[in-house]
């Protein structure tokens, strides 16, 4: 068994297709914010050759008038050969 680990994370967002719209034509989009923050947490299991991880993600609002901050969990199962 690893121990949990946690981190953060900050970026500046220059583009986002999925905010901005289309590059090439006018499309719909939203106001969104240059400056966005990640904070994470999780664990992870060994055995063997086999390892199951577990995050859990915090991450700040992407655009204007978005109701909440997005959080979501990703898990992971991998084998070493």
């Amino acid at each position: 068994m690893r121990p949990s680990a946690a981190g953060i994370e900050g970026r500046a967002v220059a583009r986002n297709i999925f905010l901005d719209g289309n590059t090439f034509s006018d499309s719909y989009s939203v106001d969104k914010n240059i400056f966005v923050g990640d904070a994470s947490a999780g664990i992870a299991f060994t055995y063997g050759h086999t390892r199951l991880s577990y995050a859990l993600m915090y991450r700040t609002k992407e655009f204007d008038k978005q109701d909440d901050p997005s959080i979501f969990g990703t898990m992971t199962l991998g084998y070493r050969f």
